[in-house]
């Protein structure tokens, strides 16, 4: 696993700032350095130093799907299964076409303690899911406004090119489709944001209630994924992907 060079999106985030200063997306040499430290200490293996680095620039208010890869891998090489998959996790959501990630992704989720737990979803869903996760929320919400636009322009060319009338209705028709779909999509995406979790403990017991008395329903492991549906003082009500749900105490996890 190599750290992979952020330089393109500094140069880019640096014009930006030209132009809109008040956006507050420059990029400083407190960050470049850190970039620099990280990268270095990251080949001589001080993963923990690096890690330190990295989060300077995170802490600056700049984030990339490079720089989460990056500290997914120090994790990953330090051990920390979960922690490495909780920046998977979020370097997908910024950059969900990069093979080199799903392939370190798909790999350290093979190695979750008793397998990532998943419904038996049918045919249709499935395609949903995989088509809609390789859009970023940025990209849906691109895509959501070329069809909306696309459906105006049918709409005009049907109402005042009267040869046209048929073919451009039938485009509407399917370009309406398609943006209920994508609409669907995105409103998903969006409503996990800050919702979805990743367990960090080793392994951690899901409560019927929040009480370190209550009965346990079932157990959960480092690296799995898992939805918060509620929250009561330090628990978490969360939510297994077979439809479990269980309490745990909220240092077992961390919500992305």
């Amino acid at each position: 696993m190599k750290v992979r060079s952020i330089y393109g999106i500094f140069i880019l985030f640096a014009l930006f700032s030209l132009f809109f200063p008040e956006t507050g997306f420059a990029i400083n040499d407190r960050e470049t350095s850190a970039y620099q430290r990280a990268n270095v200490y990251y080949e001589q293996g001080n993963f923990d130093e690096a890690i330190k680095q990295y989060n300077i620039i995170l802490d600056s208010g700049f984030e990339s799907g490079s720089l989460y890869y990056n500290l997914g891998n120090c994790y990953f090489k330090k051990g920390e299964l979960g922690r490495a998959l909780l920046n998977y996790e979020k370097a997908r959501r910024l950059i969900p076409l990069d093979k080199d990630l799903e392939s370190n992704y798909e790999y350290a989720c093979s190695l979750i303690k008793n397998g990532a737990v998943s419904p038996g979803r049918g045919l249709a869903p499935k395609v949903f899911d995989n088509f809609f996760d390789k859009f970023t929320v940025d990209g849906l919400t691109i895509l959501l406004s070329a069809l909306y636009v696309l459906i105006l322009i049918s709409v005009l060319i049907s109402l005042f090119f009267r040869p046209f009338k048929k073919q451009a209705l039938i485009l509407a028709v399917f370009a309406g489709l398609f943006f209920i779909g994508v609409f669907a999509g995105l409103t998903g995406k969006i409503a996990l944001l800050d919702k979805e979790a990743i367990v960090i403990a080793e392994r951690a017991d899901a409560k019927f209630e929040p009480m370190d008395k209550a009965t346990t329903h079932f157990t959960v492991y480092e690296g799995m994924k898992i939805e918060v549906t509620a929250s009561k003082g330090n628990w978490y009500k969360v939510r297994r992907h077979d439809n479990k749900s269980g309490w745990l105490q909220q240092d077992n996890l961390i919500v992305f």
